[in-house]
């Protein structure tokens, strides 16, 4: 995808949460699904070092999901002129449900096994950590949610990790989203459910698009003209969004009075087969 941007002229940040990426972590805090402040820190040092620029984001898997409670929580004051998600988890208690069923498992432990190594990474900067933190269990966990009820939840100050998931979900996000963005599914995403996805609150709103593939698995549409080497499916598409919407008056989708024909198109792109 970046490739893709820079030969197109775009100028491209990339922002990886605490510790992704080995990017230091240099307080006892890693990222969450609920953290918008480094977001927020992100948006408003590109758009006050380019104020003249339209800005676009884009978020894959919990990043989706980060950058869509973004969206829903600046709403009309969002600096972006529209957005992309994709393999967004939208409903985390759907998520973590799923998770523990059949293969699922495999991808659960994997996930795990990243966090722990993180983690221990720095683990001198949570040595002296009190109250509800359960760092051994954090430290070895076997599963996302074992390692979320050990530190991630007792870091942003949730009761238990239902609380966290609950109140961490960007499907209640959707209905607040102001601007342009396209949302990429694959029905048959272990990580990301099918069921969890928001369709309703996606199809009430005109500046939302939603487009289902029935495979692709997460983060996986090896499919399109340059699979199975190349770029994935959606690296063009992404573009070719992005592209119209900097064309474009740079509108949300349903602003121009258009409204009937958006939900047209957006009802046709709700599962496309490639």
């Amino acid at each position: 995808m970046l490739i893709r941007a820079r030969s197109k002229g775009w100028r491209v940040v990339v922002f990886n949460s605490r510790g992704c990426g080995d990017s230091p972590v240099t307080t006892p805090q890693f990222y969450s699904a609920s953290f918008l402040g480094d977001t927020c820190e992100v948006v408003a040092h590109v758009s006050a070092r380019y104020p003249k620029a339209n800005l676009y984001a884009v978020g894959w898997s919990l990043g989706a999901n980060i950058l869509v409670r973004y969206l829903g929580q600046e709403s009309h004051a969002c600096p972006l002129s529209g957005a992309v998600s994709l393999c967004n988890p939208f409903n985390l208690v759907i998520a973590d449900e799923d998770f523990h069923k059949g293969f699922n498992n495999i991808y659960d432990k994997a996930l795990a096994s990243s966090l722990c190594k993180i983690f221990k990474k720095h683990a001198l900067l949570f040595e002296d950590m009190s109250g509800d933190y359960n760092i051994p269990l954090a430290a070895n966990a076997k599963t996302v949610r074992e390692f979320d009820d050990g530190l991630t939840r007792v870091s942003f100050g949730f009761k238990s990790v239902d609380d966290y998931y609950s109140n961490s979900s960007s499907s209640d996000s959707i209905k607040d989203v102001c601007m342009p963005l396209l949302c990429i599914q694959a029905a048959n995403d272990p990580i990301a459910p099918n069921r969890g996805i928001p369709r309703q609150d996606i199809k009430d709103n005109p500046n939302c698009l939603l487009i289902v593939t029935p495979k692709g698995g997460h983060l996986g549409w090896v499919a399109g003209a340059e699979a199975p080497l190349g770029a994935p499916w959606t690296d063009p598409v992404v573009m070719d969004f992005l592209e119209h919407l900097e064309k474009g008056s740079n509108k949300a989708l349903g602003s121009s009075g258009n409204l009937e024909g958006v939900q047209e198109r957006a009802e046709a792109v709700h599962h496309l087969e490639v």
